[in-house]
């Protein structure tokens, strides 16, 4: 049974909702390119189920190691075409693999339909810009040794033949939807052991994609992206989502404020801390989960202590209520306020665990930019303190 699933703007308890999409039968299926036999269109079917984050490294899924994630992001990023520029985003919106997703094993599904047949893909996602016209990109990769299915009228335009016998069906089709017109393509490969799917779409009477089918096919038959392909040696970790609920009610930070930010951060590291090593610099810094008001990062720090992760969240503190240091009523909280007026709050993580950060600091400026750091043994909160408070960190 053919199910298109697709992500809706939803949430339910546990998870993220989704949805799988009706399509209309037709009475006579129809000649398609690449295809000797033509099945006719089947009656689709909807529903609604509930999903929970998962991780890296699951032994129910034993190819996708963390590694094995970024080395999948990269080959899609160096696949996108020539004047192709993908929005700079938090990772998870930015072409980077996540974790597959956690179906509950008690999820109430129609008849035929078992979590195994709607689980199982990695998927990357990212708005994507060419020439004016941007457009969101989805890409999945899953686990697949069920052949090559039939071809179905109205689910494909086309079915190529790859040399090498990989097969990619493709399909750019204008759906309609209580009135509302739907522009989508998609290109879908078979690989002997990887099924891999690009869609995208745009909504209006005349939406415009930024990558065209061809594009879209060169993209999912990159081998890079099969789940049998090699990681190369020294992969680091994908890249997470960082920042906070602060960042929400206050505008986007524009790549250019980041960039200055994480500049001027990564030199004060430096005089801070000139002894310290972290995987990556510090000012590779990122927008915030919601896309919005922070800018973050999260680095491992290599101290005489050993390893340890240091969170940053830089961010704009609305209101003057936060400017009374003593006004938490709990005993874990700590505040005191600096001669220049800024406030420094800190406090402790009981539940934190391995090399997360057990200790937060944070350093409301005059000007109410908000620098947080989560860390752990090895690193001295005065310094983070006087980090904090240095020149060239206000937003």
């Amino acid at each position: 049974m053919w199910i298109d699933v697709l992500v809706v703007a939803a949430i339910v308890t546990g998870g993220t909702a989704i949805a799988g999409a009706t399509n209309n039968p037709q009475p006579d299926a129809m000649a398609i390119p690449g295809c000797d036999v033509v099945q006719p269109a089947q009656d689709g079917v909807s529903f609604a189920i509930g999903t929970y984050g998962g991780k890296y490294d699951n032994p129910d899924y034993p190819w996708l190691t963390a590694s094995k994630a970024t080395a999948m992001s990269d080959a899609l990023i160096e696949s996108l075409p020539t004047g192709v520029e993908l929005q700079f985003a938090a990772p998870s919106t930015s072409l980077v693999f996540q974790p597959i997703d956690v179906y509950p094993s008690d999820a109430s599904l129609p008849d035929g339909i078992t979590v195994e047949d709607i689980s199982g893909d990695s998927t990357a996602s990212g708005i994507v810009e060419k020439s004016g016209v941007s457009a969101r990109l989805r890409v999945s990769v899953q686990e697949w040794d069920r052949g090559v299915p039939a071809c179905v009228a109205e689910q494909l335009d086309e079915r190529t033949t790859l040399p090498g016998g990989t097969v990619v069906d493709t399909s750019d089709a204008v759906s309609v939807l209580d009135g509302e017109p739907t522009h989508r393509r998609y290109a879908t490969a078979y690989f002997a052991d990887t099924i891999v799917g690009a869609t995208m779409s745009n909504d209006g009477e005349n939406a415009a994609l930024p990558l065209e089918v061809g594009e879209l096919r060169d993209i999912v038959s990159n081998p890079e992206l099969r789940v049998s392909a090699t990681v190369p040696d020294g992969t680091p970790l994908p890249r997470r989502d960082c920042g906070s609920s602060r960042e929400n009610p206050v505008p986007p930070l524009p790549r250019e404020q980041i960039e200055r930010i994480g500049s001027a951060l990564a030199d004060r590291w430096a005089r801070f801390f000139p002894d310290a090593r972290t995987d990556r610099p510090l000012n590779d810094l990122l927008p915030g989960r919601s896309g919005s008001g922070s800018a973050c990062t999260s680095v491992t720090v290599v101290t005489p202590s050993g390893p340890s992760e240091l969170t940053v969240d830089i961010s704009v503190q609305e209101g003057s209520a936060w400017r009374d240091a003593g006004e938490s009523s709990s005993p874990r909280v700590n505040g005191t306020t600096l001669p220049d007026g800024g406030v420094v709050t800190r406090w402790s993580d009981e539940f934190a665990a391995g090399a997360r950060p057990s200790e937060y600091v944070s350093v409301l400026r005059p000007s109410n930019t908000r620098v947080q750091f989560g860390f752990g043994e090895g690193i001295d909160v005065d310094t983070l303190v006087a980090l904090a408070s240095s020149p060239g960190l206000d937003l």
